[in-house]
């Protein structure tokens, strides 16, 4: 392979460099360069280029290069694609491995990931691990191996990954204790007056206003609502919990009825990898106290956490 064509990989300015990379492959080994007259400049001119070097390497060396380029930048937009993903997933998908296994692993990772899950793991794990001197020293088919290893629990654990699906774990966060604060003083509603004062004096002036706001209005108006409000304080938290228990509890709760809704159920599953472990074992659990909820409730809570439909 000349060093020419080993550097035909991604190009700047590629709307999506996994298809421009298809693009030069198939031309460069048997397509019609007529077809690059449809592009728009400088893409046009980055893929000629591309094309041109390919076509110069005897045909089993552009098969053998279209093959190891396949492989490469498959794993690598895998790869890419981890910075959203929750690190107590990765962590989960390297339990029960050798510790040398798992530090090879890990040094294919981007390195925010990387020190992300390295945090995570057991420290029985961490203080076996070797050093990268080592990792670098060992067998290159070795290493490819544990590399094609995590690319298939990568490839396990991730469904939604390919289609570039991003989840906002801040915005989703937030967006569930708001609505959580609110779903769980409007439980407490039927309890009378001073048991709902007394929880919303333990917010803040700004929170306190926007809980009361949110009462008022579904006091009469969401017979629904307010019945599954008042299922949460007997099946998803007790009341000697904390505020920020309360709130994001509370939240899950809400999520645990889309997924009791059999035709959201696939989509939020899709989205458990970006969401901790944690909280979903929680809406796992909770679902199991959940009903169906009423038509429309789940399409609105997800638009809420950004987690709606994105169209391929």
């Amino acid at each position: 392979m000349n060093e020419e064509a080993s550097q035909t990989q991604l190009h700047p300015g590629a709307k999506d460099p996994a298809h421009d990379a298809a693009l030069i492959w198939a031309l460069g080994t048997q397509g019609n360069e007529t077809l690059l007259e449809a592009l728009a400049e400088p893409r046009r001119q980055l893929i000629a280029e591309g094309v041109a070097k390919i076509r110069k390497l005897p045909r089993d060396q552009r098969i053998a290069f279209a093959g190891r380029e396949a492989r490469r930048l498959s794993s690598a937009r895998l790869r890419r694609g981890l910075e959203g993903i929750d690190p107590s997933w990765l962590v989960d998908g390297l339990r029960g491995e050798d510790p040398y296994v798992v530090r090879a692993a890990l040094s294919f990772l981007p390195t925010p990931v990387r020190r992300s899950v390295e945090r995570r793991l057991p420290s029985k794990v961490r203080e076996a691990m070797p050093d990268r001197q080592t990792i670098g020293r060992m067998d290159k088919v070795w290493l490819v191996r544990i590399r094609e290893l995590l690319d298939r629990r990568l490839i396990e654990l991730m469904p939604m990954l390919k289609k570039g699906t991003v989840v906002d774990l801040e915005r989703v966060e937030q967006a569930l204790r708001e609505l959580g604060r609110a779903e769980a003083a409007l439980g407490l509603q039927p309890l009378g007056r001073t048991v709902l004062a007394n929880f919303i004096a333990r917010l803040d002036q700004e929170k306190a206003d926007q809980v009361r706001h949110v009462v008022k209005m579904a006091r009469n108006s969401d017979p629904e609502r307010g019945e599954r409000a008042q299922r949460f304080w007997g099946r998803g938290v007790d009341g000697d919990a904390s505020m920020g228990e309360i709130e994001l509890r509370a939240g899950l709760w809400l999520l645990a009825h889309v997924l009791a809704d059999d035709a959201w159920e696939s989509h939020l599953r899709a989205h458990f990898v970006y969401l901790p472990r944690g909280w979903v074992r929680e809406i796992e659990r909770l679902k199991e106290l959940a009903r169906p909820p009423e038509s429309g409730f789940a399409l609105g809570l997800l638009r809420a956490l950004g987690m709606e439909v994105v169209n391929d």
